[in-house]
């Protein structure tokens, strides 16, 4: 589908006002991430679209993410490519560069600045997950079971997770995130179905049957929680994993403030979850979804259009937000972007 059927022309595309497809987007961007990847393996972080300068910082979690999302692209777009070359190199870097043994544990950790955090292992996790599955290595596999094993231990007693542990010392930190949780579940759940092990799925279905009368991540718009609800309702075909989902996309679909940012990752990530919803309804099959159906897929259009708005001619995704960061490039604001367009072509609406 175009998004001349939204209504936007495309300036940036090649040929003038010439139809853009998802998918072209999604693979464009995951070009232009591969294109940031340098000799070592580290991306180019953060830079102005216009200008070309650099800023300072970096980020592990934002690493993964990005990895796991150019695969995804990769494993659907049906491009050869030289995306799994990059993402070997990319992965080859993080592990080299912060791959850790915890002396408290038996497994391994990603480890930042005498951070352990859950969300880095959980995102490390789906990027291993992935690349196992772009390049056959048993090796991805392995690291990836044992950041798993680690995540598991850290369940707490209320069910959810430590989510920022110290190295050093081993202190448990009081920081907590809205996405970490949700992170750590989609990779659980992911590592399961790569490896065919159930644990790793109990053990996400543990935390989640414990959150979801909380209603965890609801006032959040959650997208990794329904990306997550979505693995474990294909599971096990549960219909408490959908009611959960449902209280979530509710939330988005009715509360659409986040647009007034006018950044383009909160609205990315607002249309990844409701793609993933759109996923679990799908199944359903169920004839008293379709108007919420069809509410979802209006709010991920509208969404959509605004998206393509912040599209370079590289295909690179901007900031947004109309300040003096507007114009600010940083590889997650990409990877969400990308995984919104891929998964609204794979559903093929």
């Amino acid at each position: 589908m175009s998004l001349l059927l939204f209504g936007l022309p495309v300036p940036d595309h090649p040929a003038g006002n010439a139809a853009v497809t998802p998918l072209e987007i999604a693979a464009s961007g995951a070009a232009c991430l591969a294109g940031l990847v340098d000799g070592e393996g580290r991306f180019r972080y953060r830079f102005d679209a216009d200008s070309g300068a650099e800023a300072s910082g970096y980020n592990i979690l934002r690493h993964c993410g990005t990895v796991w999302a150019m695969l995804d692209v990769h494993r659907h777009s049906g491009s050869p490519g030289t995306l799994p070359e990059t993402a070997v190199r990319a992965m080859a870097w993080l592990l080299d560069n912060h791959l850790r043994f915890f002396r408290a544990v038996d497994n391994p950790v990603l480890v930042e600045e005498n951070s352990i955090k859950l969300g880095a292992n959980a995102l490390g996790v789906l990027a291993l997950v992935a690349l196992h599955r772009a390049t056959g290595t048993a090796l991805a596999l392995d690291l990836a079971r044992g950041l798993a094993g680690y995540m598991v231990g850290e369940q707490r007693h209320d069910g959810d997770f430590v989510h920022k542990r110290f190295f050093r010392s081993g202190r448990v930190s009081d920081f907590r995130s809205e996405y970490y949780t949700g992170e750590a579940l989609l990779a659980l759940c992911e590592l399961g179905a790569a490896t065919g092990e159930a644990r790793w799925r109990e053990a996400a279905a543990a935390v989640a049957d414990r959150l979801g009368p909380l209603d965890y991540g609801v006032e959040q718009h959650s997208h990794w929680m329904l990306y997550a609800l979505d693995r474990l309702h294909e599971a096990t075909g549960a219909e408490r994993y959908h009611r959960h989902a449902e209280r979530i996309a509710r939330h988005i679909v009715a509360h659409p403030d986040y647009r007034a940012w006018r950044r383009s990752t909160p609205i990315a990530c607002r249309s990844e979850g409701l793609l993933a919803f759109l996923r679990l309804l799908e199944r359903r099959a169920a004839v008293e979804d379709l108007a919420l159906r069809q509410a979802c897929l209006n709010t991920v259009r509208e969404n959509l259009a605004l998206q393509a708005g912040f599209r370079t001619p590289a295909g690179c995704f901007v900031r947004g937000g109309g300040d003096s960061r507007g114009r600010e490039v940083r590889i997650d604001y990409i990877q969400h972007n990308i995984s919104a367009f891929l998964h609204y072509h794979l559903g093929g609406y």
